[in-house]
């Protein structure tokens, strides 16, 4: 049997949706420690699927079979799930649990990059890919723009945008996670639909987000300094999500997501956003104790909004844990071996 145990990730933002320069998108992100994905996987005569999200298990399953040819058969559970459509990446990191356990079932080493493409994740972002692999930050390149036109958005599909940024992050900091009771982030048709209706950005826009991004929140990172790191995170996160408002009704998804980084900005977040297309947002803090005020307070708030589920979770800086229960120890997919083979 293959064991395969993967987490969530918090996406941080889109650089670039302008184009003029020949690549598109680029994207800000880190892995979170939970909610966590936890599959097995064991040979099986045919295709069996048992547990939550069986049908996105079964289509990916049969995705990965489709374009390796292999394994001939195996049973697919899933004992544990990211809520799906609420901005914290669980199509990728279900996916590449997948396409990771039916790769080692059939004694088998596949790049990560691999996996993503044959099994039809990572065509906006890197972010949920690098996690998988490795955890902490990243920062991606974006796409190309296979037209050369912006303005066309035909973009190169034969990979996955180039890692440019890896860095652990501080095991001090902590995010405050709010999924309001709304309805679901945009994902699949209606999500590809929403890039396609997306204006181009500004250039400015798109140069002072990167200014940001390079002179503010990658020194605060690699320094550790929580309080500028949350600060550029929030001036980054409410410029894309000016970028994103004609198609999400506004800088953020939803009414109660507004009102949720409001009520953490005002009770201590050191910087606040919302992961992906939402429903979800956060709230960076430093240190336990001003974690738990905050988490006690977010989940007031949330309550008095309708409901919803709040969580405390911390940076993951590892990849997917991937290992045999009854074999020789844990595998993991990091840089130890071959570069990003599961």
């Amino acid at each position: 049997m293959i064991e395969v145990q993967t987490a969530a990730r918090l996406h941080l933002g889109l650089l670039d949706n302008n184009g003029e320069l020949g690549r598109l998108y680029g994207s800000i992100g880190l892995a979170v420690d939970r909610p966590k994905i936890l599959l097995r996987a064991s040979p099986c005569d045919g295709l069996r699927v048992e547990g939550p999200e069986r049908e996105r298990v079964a289509l990916y399953a049969r995705r990965f079979i489709g374009a390796f040819g292999f394994p001939r058969g195996a049973r697919l559970e899933l004992i544990s799930a990211i809520p799906a459509h609420v901005g914290l990446g669980s199509g990728t990191q279900l996916a590449l649990a997948v396409g990771s356990a039916l790769a080692r079932l059939a004694r088998r080493r596949l790049p990560a990059r691999l996996i993503a493409l044959a099994v039809g994740r990572g065509w906006h972002s890197g972010v949920g890919i690098t996690t998988f692999q490795y955890g902490g930050f990243v920062l991606d390149g974006g796409r190309r723009i296979a037209s050369g036109r912006a303005g066309a958005r035909r973009l190169d599909r034969s990979g996955i945008p180039p890692v440019l940024f890896r860095q652990p992050m501080p095991k001090s900091w902590y995010f405050v996670l709010a999924i309001p009771e709304t309805d679901p982030g945009l994902s699949g048709k209606r999500e590809a639909d929403a890039f396609t209706r997306l204006p181009a950005a500004p250039p400015a826009l798109v140069g002072a987000i990167s200014r940001v991004l390079l002179i503010q929140m990658l020194p605060a990172l690699v320094e550790r300094d929580a309080a500028e790191f949350g600060r550029a995170l929030t001036r980054i996160q409410c410029m894309v999500g000016d970028c994103f408002a004609s198609v999400q009704g506004g800088r953020f998804a939803s009414p109660a997501a507004r009102d949720m980084v409001d009520c953490m900005l005002a009770s201590g977040a050191a910087g606040i956003g919302q992961s992906s297309w939402g429903p979800a947002v956060y709230g960076l803090v430093e240190g336990r104790a001003g974690a738990r005020r905050l988490f006690e307070t977010a989940r007031s708030r949330l309550d008095a909004l309708g409901g919803g589920r709040v969580l405390l979770v911390r940076p993951r800086n590892c990849g997917a844990r991937i290992r045999e229960p009854d074999g020789p120890g844990r595998v993991s997919p990091g840089p130890g071996g071959a570069q990003g083979a599961v």
